[in-house]
């Protein structure tokens, strides 16, 4: 499936938001990183680069899956100009661009393609190297809109892993805020499941300035159809959501919230 361009809100970084990618790239300068992967969209390239410079050895895969939701005629539009879009034409958001059914059908196909290549076949599970076992750790920067699809709604929703704090959840994705969820695979009868086992994946909302007919196409429906198949397959949990603790320490604040000092994990 080929994703349209989606550019809703400015394209480049501001000052606080390049502030913002740095911060979250020194927290997570000592976290062993197997694979980052990243949105083509420029603020998403740039919080992974600022994040991949503490990582020099770790490989890097930018995925068009990852981008935001495609927002159609609002697309290059400033948010002032796309609420007066929607005013005078009588609308909503979810009338714009592309179909929500589309935009969750990518994110979905992207999560399985991480389960595949990242989460072990079985549970005996052992580095090449020959040292002690411990998790692939999976860092994907990406967007607002992505992280809810994913998270909220795949993860939560459709697989049904455990939240650790249902509280966090009414919170939106901040900017460059960072969520952490494991998966397993189902234990069976000849295998036993660690926590060691498991595939640790942080998703980190991009920075400063973030944007923020209804059919299903065929390619949409098989991948929905594959994702129930395998959905029963995993197993989980969300141990952290949208938490910018590296933001407070600095005094930074991140878009659309006021009280962040009364949000950090």
């Amino acid at each position: 499936m080929k994703r349209r361009t989606a550019f809703l809100l400015y394209t480049k970084l501001n000052k606080t938001g390049r502030e913002q990618v740095e911060l979250v790239g020194q927290r997570l300068r000592k976290l062993k990183i197997d694979h980052i992967y990243t949105s083509d969209l420029s603020r998403a390239k740039k919080t992974a680069e600022a994040i991949a410079k503490h990582h020099p050895d770790t490989p890097l895969t930018v995925d068009i899956r990852l981008r935001e939701r495609d927002m159609g005629r609002l697309s290059g539009k400033s948010i002032h100009e796309a609420l007066d879009l929607i005013k005078e034409e009588e609308a909503s958001w979810n009338d714009y661009g592309e179909p929500e059914e589309d935009f969750k059908a990518q994110v979905v196909d992207f999560f399985n393609d991480i389960v595949a290549n990242h989460l072990p076949k079985n549970n005996n599970f052992q580095q090449s190297s020959g040292s002690k076992q411990r998790n692939p750790h999976i860092l994907i920067v990406t967007h607002g809109g992505v992280i809810n699809k994913l998270v909220r709604e795949h993860i939560i929703m459709d697989l049904g892993f455990f939240v650790n704090d249902y509280l966090s959840m009414k919170h939106k994705a901040k900017n460059t805020s960072v969520t952490k969820f494991v998966v397993r695979r189902v234990e069976t009868s000849n295998s036993t499941t660690d926590d060691d086992d498991a595939t640790s994946v942080v998703s980190s909302n991009t920075a400063e300035n973030e944007s923020n007919d209804g059919s299903i196409n065929d390619d949409s429906e098989k991948i929905i159809r594959r994702d129930i198949e395998r959905k029963n397959k995993l197993k989980g949990e969300v141990t952290l959501w949208s938490c910018v603790s590296h933001l407070t320490t600095k005094n930074k604040r991140t878009h659309g919230d006021s009280q962040i000092d009364d949000f950090v994990h």
